[in-house]
């Protein structure tokens, strides 16, 4: 069924602001809706009020509504190339490759930022690639991929890697950086700043832009490889792009942000449910809705831990595992 994106764009959006502006109220340093209203028409960085609404709290809300976009994005594109509602970045080993290779850097690179580039989200990315490039090789057959043994072959490789990041926590030289691996592995915005906003912020625009021009090629591969390839469409190409374009999404993401989970899987199924399948605003309406959420989330965090916070992996898991068991008793039936 076929419904008109635009409602629900605008009523997300609205919602969005509102847990913006919530959000920079939240926490240590005491603020009011004056001084919201000052720092939005004179900004003044002398007044430490306003100091830390705008070096602090909006870096963070900006970077988790990146992050929500990019990773509720990756889980869309995923869930149809291989055409299994239970796909999502982490399944497929993206999530941990970019957290070893993150992980890396955080261990036994001595300096993170290299002529003004900050060398997580590229050691994150490369990681990203090289295990779905693994995890490709492994859930091909002749040259084509195979939804099925993809999914198997992420799995397998997931935990791999998964293991190699803790044995990289356990050899951790120093208990800097073992504090450092640890509580970014837990995931979480604390590292948001002005200059690391620019990554997911590429990552998504470019995304987005992709995926927007592949959008006919999305409508096709809904209706099975044999469908899709009678009508024209080049199946092994397009899957190809869209591993791609969801590894340098998630890899970015987990980088800046450690493995957040969850939000690929949550975020995608509900797009369908209220948009359909083919929307032509779902791409857009599930980056903005993964977006609000991973909001929603971090904020909620704040709330149940003051004033540092629980790390927001732990909150999305509170919505994503009852949501994943819901949707495994669902496909069983």
């Amino acid at each position: 069924m076929h419904r008109s994106a635009l409602p629900w764009i605008l009523a997300c959006l609205l919602l969005l602001l509102g847990l913006l502006v919530v959000g920079l109220r939240v926490g240590s340093y005491e603020t009011d809706f004056a001084l919201l209203g000052r720092t939005l028409l004179h900004y003044n960085p002398q007044d430490p009020a306003q100091l830390v609404l705008v070096e602090l709290r909006l870096p963070r809300l900006l970077l988790a509504l990146l992050a929500g976009a990019a990773l509720a994005l990756s889980g869309y594109l995923m869930q149809i190339m291989v055409n299994n509602p239970l796909a999502d970045p982490y399944l497929l080993g993206m999530a941990s490759g970019g957290a070893l290779g993150a992980s890396v850097t955080f261990a036994f690179v001595p300096v993170l930022v290299v002529g003004g580039f900050y060398l997580p989200p590229l050691a994150a990315l490369v990681g990203a690639l090289g295990t779905t490039l693994v995890v490709v090789i492994i859930g091909s057959r002749r040259g084509r991929i195979v939804p099925a043994q993809l999914l198997l072959a992420g799995v397998a490789v997931g935990s791999l890697t998964t293991a190699l990041g803790g044995l990289l926590t356990f050899l951790a030289a120093t208990e800097e950086k073992l504090r450092t691996i640890t509580f970014w592995a837990l995931g979480g915005f604390e590292r948001a700043s002005w200059a690391v906003l620019p990554y997911p912020a590429a990552a998504v625009g470019l995304g987005l832009l992709a995926v927007l021009l592949l959008r006919n090629n999305l409508n096709l591969l809904l209706l099975g490889e044999e469908r899709a390839t009678a009508l024209g469409l080049p199946v092994a190409r397009t899957r190809w792009l869209l591993l791609l374009i969801a590894s340098g999404l998630t890899g970015t993401v987990v980088a800046l942000c450690g493995p957040v989970g969850f939000v690929g899987l949550v975020v995608p199924h509900i797009t369908r449910w209220l948009l359909g399948a083919v929307g032509r605003g779902n791409l857009v309406f599930c980056a903005l809705l993964g977006g609000t959420f991973l909001v929603f989330c971090d904020l909620l965090a704040r709330l149940l831990y003051p004033p540092a916070g629980l790390p927001v992996g732990l909150v999305t898991a509170l919505f994503g595992v009852p949501f994943f068991v819901y949707l495994l008793r669902k496909q069983g039936t």
